[in-house]
């Protein structure tokens, strides 16, 4: 019980943000629900919730599993660890595992390959990527994420534990500022139409305001931030403790909320239909 309790602090769970992440898919959550439900069949709520919940089990008992097997980790050796552990299974557990790790390869590149392409298309308005040019993006994307896994392959857990620490850091202000504008500044009401304009519809191209609260975010987490690379004074201070996270969505969050009660909203909300 006391390795259970170990692991769970050593992996940070009980302090970690991801429940707080979570609620800022809600807006996507109910976009969903709202699009692939008829108000004769399901509600909206239903739709949500079920999906809500489904993304929080499916992500937080691997996250338990992960935690269990740690325990059994011998010499930080994942693999001879996972087949001494399960024996006559070991095979079965492997293969079970690579096909899962395989399937989720295969959407985030499918993901970093449409996040590119939209990219490319956003400054270059007249560009329309055919086969080529997304069989090229593919390569090239996975030419560099394996040389990214094998540069850093010797020392994995560190490096992936830091990169998993900066994506914290980044994804907390937008967070923050998603659950926001979408609950105290628009109420859920946006223009539709514009979020597919090229110019952004009565949005614009971006928001200022967002832009400078998300780059204030990630600057008052600095001091708070704790990696193998870097630790602030503020962190110090704490004996290591990293609440930077906290810390960007409790200032991010009122600061956002106050340059956005302006007229416009209040214009921008009246466009929804």
């Amino acid at each position: 019980m006391l390795d259970f309790v170990e692991a769970v602090q050593n992996h940070k769970i009980l302090s970690s943000p991801y429940p707080i992440s979570l609620f800022g898919k809600f807006p996507e959550y109910f976009n969903c629900a709202r699009m692939i439900t008829s108000p004769q069949d399901i509600s909206e709520n239903s739709v949500f919730w079920c999906s809500y919940i489904g993304c929080v089990l499916g992500s937080f008992f691997p996250m338990i599993l992960g935690i269990l097997v740690s325990i059994c980790v011998i010499n930080g050796d994942l693999i001879t660890s996972i087949v001494d552990t399960t024996g006559g299974l070991s095979a079965t557990v492997i293969i079970v595992f690579a096909l899962g790790i395989a399937a989720t390869n295969a959407m985030n590149l499918y993901c970093g390959v449409l996040c590119t392409l939209t990219l490319g298309q956003t400054f270059f308005a007249k560009w329309s990527p055919l086969s080529g040019s997304r069989i090229a993006t593919a390569i090239i994307t996975v030419a560099i994420e394996v040389a990214i896994a094998v540069y850093g392959q010797d020392n994995f857990l560190v490096n992936y534990t830091n990169f998993i620490l900066m994506l914290l850091y980044v994804l907390v202000p937008w967070t923050a500022i998603n659950l926001v504008d979408y609950y105290l500044v628009a109420h859920g009401k946006y223009d539709i139409p514009s979020f597919f304009r090229r110019d952004g519809g009565i949005y614009g191209y971006y928001n200022v305001r967002a832009i400078f609260c998300y780059l204030l975010g990630i600057a008052v987490e600095i001091p708070f931030m704790s990696t193998e690379i870097y630790t602030g004074p503020a962190s110090v201070s704490l004996g290591g403790a990293d609440i930077s996270w906290l810390v960007g969505l409790v200032v991010v969050s009122p600061v956002y909320y106050l340059m956005s009660r302006r007229p416009q909203t209040l214009t921008q909300t009246s466009a929804y239909k």
